[in-house]
């Protein structure tokens, strides 16, 4: 008489699949949640109070430079006074219209990330029982070869879930991390209006888009785990266990990844 049977072990299994792929596609939808939603809007609140404080930094960095140049008999025609002038009203634009540019940005990385995850067949959907675990040919005394080959796969099992609640973290931050960096745009943008402080404004910008970018990171990385195990090795307990270890690892560096590819650091 067997203490545990293969299918009680599969059903195990199959249980953990589960859970794994149900924690993936809830992270999946945190990544679809848009920071501009209009049921959010701690943005358009923090907007109207940032939005006046940017626009004096606006008119003070036009005045500057306007006295600046007239003190250094720079100003020698028209065509240069209404270059000052283009330039003021060019911020203001920018300054006036930051959520919708920012939005822009977002929507640019985030529909890319969207497509995918509905265009790809899932995380471990692909993946088996069978695939993590094949049947022993000897059952054992009481069928406790059965759980010992069970207990071999939790730390794989265990890595996948945790990767899985690291993401959901990390794209839960990553929407707060948007609003904030969005509720605040105008403020550096406004450095447009400044000579010499461009780089404050590119500097965001390339900021913002590496946190727009992280999605697209974490999601690129999930969906290649199949095709990397495939790779190196193939679908074997410790072959899967040392990918899933790389991708935790991957994950949590995803952030600094986004940032590198935009030269942010």
């Amino acid at each position: 008489m067997s203490i545990i049977d293969w299918d009680t072990v599969d059903e195990w299994l199959d249980d953990w699949l589960s859970m794994i792929n149900k924690a993936f596609d809830n992270a999946m939808q945190i990544l679809l949640v848009s920071p501009f939603d209009s049921s959010i809007t701690a943005i358009d609140t923090a907007l109207a109070a940032v939005e006046g404080v940017a626009l004096v930094m606006v008119s003070m960095f036009f005045a500057i430079q306007l006295c600046n140049e007239a003190m250094l008999l720079r100003i020698q025609s028209y065509e240069q006074v209404f270059k000052i002038f283009f330039k003021f009203i060019l911020a203001k634009v920018i300054v006036q219209n930051a959520r919708g540019l920012m939005a822009i940005i977002y929507n640019s990385f985030n529909t890319v990330a969207s497509d995918l995850i509905e265009d790809s067949y899932g995380f471990l959907s692909g993946f088996t029982t069978s695939d993590l675990l094949p049947e022993p040919d000897d059952e054992g005394f009481l069928g406790l070869n059965y759980l010992v080959k069970y207990l071999e796969t939790m730390p794989t099992l265990l890595i996948l879930m945790g990767a899985c609640w690291v993401i959901n973290l990390i794209l839960i931050g990553r929407i707060f991390e948007i609003v904030v960096y969005t509720a605040v745009s105008p403020i550096p943008l406004a450095t447009f209006a400044a000579e010499g402080w461009h780089d404050t404004a590119k500097g965001f910008i390339k900021s913002y888009a590496a946190v727009c970018l992280q999605g697209l990171v974490v999601v690129l990385m999930f969906y290649s785990f199949s095709q990397v195990v495939d790779l190196l090795g193939g679908e074997s307990t410790i072959g899967i266990t040392i990918v899933a270890l790389s991708l935790a690892l991957g994950v949590a560096k995803s952030g600094q990844w986004a940032r590198q590819a935009l030269g942010c650091v």
